[in-house]
């Protein structure tokens, strides 16, 4: 993969939500009038860059590809980048923002409280929006990819002149092997069942439950999905060395395993 120069960047770190020690670090240019989105995996002045949730983010974005769920598009880089002066060589995302004209955008969380009539649940407040097929596709795409942050500001909607909509399926870069960085042996020795706690603002803290709310009409079509090394990996041949060797097998292993799971449900 080209070595692309980004230096002139400017970086803001996001704190990880996760519990972790690092910070994600993010940044933004306008091209031609279209505005793009940088996001590097772990940072800390210690270790520099660490961590893959920058692959994670693409192979999350071709197991929704393979399940037909609509979600914002990323890209994998591979570039110089400049923090506080001092240089660093990295992979890191890029993708497109996803406001149309004259959109504003605000957190699901922000709305719900915003719009919600009383005490109304967060899940009967979705029931009487009418959204409940675009959280179905989200309890199904992060049971298989393991998300364990979905937390309210990664679900956004898109508000103009009133009207509003769901953002694209977006940010799922803290899924599948997340916990164990770089470390080959822990993916090897990781729980790929794995359930929770998860930091989800929607349902409950469990993969698992979640994944049952999904009806079993659309749980059925998982059955005609093919998760191939080809399909599951696409748009990352020459990035081996973004990932430990132990990754790619284990994550196909994992997103068998957990689709297997879901065939079980069905039958």
């Amino acid at each position: 993969m080209n070595r692309k120069d980004l230096r002139y960047l400017s970086w803001s770190l996001s704190r990880a939500s996760s519990g972790t020690a690092g910070s994600f670090l993010k940044s933004y240019e306008v091209t031609q009038g279209v505005k793009y989105y940088y996001k590097v995996s772990n940072f800390d002045t210690i270790r520099g860059v660490y961590g893959h949730e920058c692959v994670n983010e693409i192979v999350a974005q071709n197991v929704a590809d393979i399940l037909g769920i609509p979600h914002l598009r990323y890209e994998l880089l591979y570039a110089d980048i400049q923090i506080d002066g001092k240089d660093y060589v990295t992979w890191l995302t890029v993708s497109q923002d996803f406001k149309r004209e004259g959109e504003h955008k605000l957190t699901f969380e922000t709305y719900y409280e915003m719009a919600r009539q009383g005490q109304e649940t967060v899940w009967d407040f979705i029931l009487r929006q009418g959204m409940t097929v675009y959280f179905y596709e989200l309890f199904l795409l992060d049971y298989i990819i393991c998300n364990r942050d979905r937390h309210g500001a990664n679900i956004e909607v898109l508000e103009r002149d009133g009207q509003y909509r769901l953002a694209p399926v977006f940010d799922n870069g803290l899924s599948f092997l997340f916990s164990c960085y770089g470390d080959g042996e822990a993916m090897g020795q990781a729980d790929l069942m794995k359930d929770g706690p998860v930091n989800n603002y929607v349902g409950s803290k469990s993969l698992t439950e979640n994944l049952k709310k999904v009806p079993l009409e659309r749980l059925r079509k998982v059955r005609a999905a093919e998760f191939t090394p080809e399909t599951v990996f696409a748009g990352l041949q020459g990035c081996e060395d973004a990932v430990p060797a132990d990754y790619w097998k284990v994550v196909l292993k994992m997103i068998r395993e957990r689709v297997g799971y879901v065939e079980k449900i069905c039958n």
